[in-house]
């Protein structure tokens, strides 16, 4: 039975699925990064796939700051003290894909 190709081509899938790199996704921002450190703080945002050669899609990282900051007043929800107040939407990708962004 065939998988359902979820990224760019079968390759970043498997890399992903498989988790053989430090090669991650973030569909909260929709963003592909290599994982520098195996740590969240030091990633670079990946452009084009290294298999592929394929663009990634646009980041939505500054749009989803955005959002939270003037419509829900959260100056930085990646805090601890504001982490609890994000809604539930923008934990996933579901608030740009009801966008249709």
């Amino acid at each position: 039975m065939n998988k359902k190709q979820l990224h760019c081509c079968s390759e970043m899938d498997n890399i992903l699925n498989e988790k053989k790199a430090y090669i991650g996704y973030s569909p909260k921002v929709r963003e592909y990064f290599i994982n520098l450190r195996n740590d969240q703080v030091a990633i670079y945002r990946i452009s084009y796939c290294p298999w592929c050669g394929e663009k990634s899609p646009e980041s939505l990282r500054n749009l989803w700051f955005n959002i939270l900051r003037t419509k829900h007043n959260l100056s930085n929800p990646l805090r601890k003290e504001q982490e609890n107040l994000v809604p539930d939407e923008f934990k996933s990708d579901e608030w740009w894909k009801k966008r249709g962004l």
